[in-house]
């Protein structure tokens, strides 16, 4: 049996260096320090230090280091005397890793010289304390990991600060608690109902970042960051850290309300695709646009337009439970038409009745006072101007000074654009806020929507977006449930329905039996594209409505919806 050849290294005065430092640890020497004592111990031995290779702030858990592998692949080419380092630790936390590191740089004989560690490199003795080293690295790495996540933990439990930045908050760094901050919190309240009361993402997106917003990393929002933002739970007071949840841990930024109606159009627009949430038009695909809205009363399942071709050919189209088509729940499917002329009768008397209007204009005052009285919003936006227009006077002077280069030119285009998406965005609230603040200009507006056409398909999906939050359809009525109050609710029985409705011979709007086989599943969609009215996107947000039932069955509304 050949005799293994003794370890010699290669015969120059070379020395290579590595450094690297774990930003979990605290009591490790820094790049800064390893570098001074690596050049310190090659000077008094007569090494020339002709490469050196660093890892700032990256685990020794992982061989996916940059300055780690430029070593192991320049190494064989450089063929140096030595290698130094600060510890065994320094080129790896992981036994595998470090088994494979060392043997890539002593084929290519070099050695390794660790400063603040002493191995033995003869006898055998050096082998075991080599391999204790190791395994003391990854045992420090395991523990320190553990002890970490320990930490973590204790944090999320008690609803602190765990690294994790938020658009909106801020942190009491005496407390470590989540704070609202007040230069960011008004625009995630702005964000969510906004997107609430029908704007689109991208428009969203466009409008902050237009004027000067940005994420808590310094990038500009999109439509991906705007999505996990507006679905984030820690706006309604949900503190979250992997599996454990704190409830009341955040402070509220937006209410369970508003937060809710973002979270159906998110679930609405899934649901349709990006095509069918603009809307089918033509006979042969109508718009299911009670979707989204309309409910199981039964089972609490959400309702989706389906179409059905009879043995004739015929094709009919049905509002259908979506548990009942999985056998959960026992509500047929019901006709399409009979649902919506029910629907769009309490739409056509909320508006059509000059009482019921200003009714509703004083109830919009009243909930405008208690909920929206606030003035975050808009002292926000104006103290992010002051804080363009001081970057901008900063830089006038940088140019008046003769500093003059495309990049200050670039940046002081920037900042005039955002003076100007700020003036446009202040001038609108202040609109709002002053068309708001009195029952006398609300009245005057609502003065303006009364008698509108809800048989136009647009005025229609924009009074039932805005006044209307669910439909449950149950086996013997219609409930209609209102925004802004759980007391709001209309009930349609069928008895009543057949009394206002003579082309009406059925006891009530169900079809049972299978005589129809479905072969669309769903179709529809809620809206046609966002509200074009400013009138309407400025004020019907705050209605809150206020029909009984004596009065809405009364002989000078039954009007019928269709001519």
């Amino acid at each position: 049996m050949a005799r293994k050849k003794k370890f010699a290294p290669n015969d120059n005065n070379l020395a290579i260096a590595y450094y690297r430092f774990s930003s979990h640890s605290q009591n490790e020497a820094s790049i800064d320090q390893q570098h001074e004592l690596a050049h310190e111990w090659a000077d008094a031995h007569g090494f020339k230090i002709v490469q050196e290779y660093e890892d700032a702030a990256i685990s020794g858990t992982t061989d996916a280091r940059p300055g780690f592998q430029q070593m192991l692949s320049e190494v064989a080419k450089i063929r140096p005397h030595t290698l130094i380092m600060w510890k065994t630790d320094r080129l790896g936390r992981d036994k595998y890793v470090l088994a494979m590191a060392k043997k890539k740089i002593r084929d290519a004989g070099c050695e390794i010289h660790l400063l603040a560690e002493h191995i033995p490199t003869e006898g055998p003795e050096g082998v075991l304390i080599e391999g204790l080293m190791e395994a003391m690295a990854e045992y420090y790495s395991r523990q320190l990991s553990q002890n970490i996540q320990r930490g973590m933990d204790y944090n999320a439990q008690h609803a602190l600060y765990n690294g994790h930045k938020l658009f909106g908050y801020d942190v009491d760094r005496s407390t470590k608690k989540y704070i609202p901050d007040p230069n960011t919190a008004p625009f995630v309240q702005w964000a969510f109902g906004e997107y609430a009361s029908g704007k689109p993402l991208k428009t969203i997106a466009e409008e902050m970042n237009a004027q000067g917003l940005r994420t808590p990393r310094n990038a500009k929002f999109s439509v991906n960051m705007l999505n996990k933002m507006l679905k984030n739970r820690a706006y309604i007071g949900e503190y979250h850290h992997g599996d454990i949840v704190v409830a009341g841990g955040m402070p509220v930024l937006v209410d369970e309300a508003t937060f809710d109606r973002a979270q159906r159009r998110f679930a609405e627009n899934k649901r349709k695709g990006s095509q069918r949430a603009h809307g089918m038009d033509g006979s042969e695909a109508p718009r299911y646009w009670l979707t989204g809205k309309l409910y199981c009363g039964e089972c609490g399942s959400t309702m989706q337009g389906v179409s059905g071709t009879s043995k004739t050919g015929r094709t009919y189209y049905y509002y259908y439970c979506s548990a009942q088509r999985r056998k959960e729940c026992h509500l047929h499917k019901a006709r399409k038409r009979d649902l919506e002329d029910m629907v769009l009768f309490a739409l056509h008397n909320i508006v059509d009745d000059e009482e019921n209007v200003t009714a509703l204009a004083l109830d919009a005052a009243e909930y405008y006072e208690k909920n929206h009285n606030g003035t975050a919003y808009l002292e926000a936006l104006e103290a992010k101007r002051r804080e363009v227009e001081k970057s901008l006077a900063n830089l006038v002077k940088v140019i008046e000074k003769g500093v003059v280069s495309d990049t200050v030119t670039e940046r002081l285009a920037q900042l005039e654009e955002q003076k100007s998406a700020l003036n446009d965005a202040i001038g609108t609230e202040n609109v709002r806020v002053s068309l708001c603040e009195d029952r006398h200009s609300i009245q005057a507006y609502f003065d303006k929507f009364l008698h509108a056409d809800v048989n136009d398909p647009e005025i229609r999906d924009q009074v039932f977006e805005y006044f209307v939050d669910k439909v449950y359809l149950y086996d013997d009525k219609l409930v209609v449930s209102m925004w802004f109050s759980e007391d709001d609710k209309q009930e349609i029985t069928w008895r009543d329905w057949f009394s206002l409705d003579e082309y009406w011979t059925d006891e009530s709007p169900f079809v049972k039996g299978g005589s129809v086989e479905f072969d669309c599943f769903p179709l529809g969609s809620t809206k046609q594209g966002p509200a074009k009215s400013t009138w309407l996107a400025l004020f019907i947000p705050l209605l809150r409505l206020k029909i009984h039932l004596p009065a809405f069955f009364s002989a000078s509304h039954c009007q019928k919806p269709y001519s």
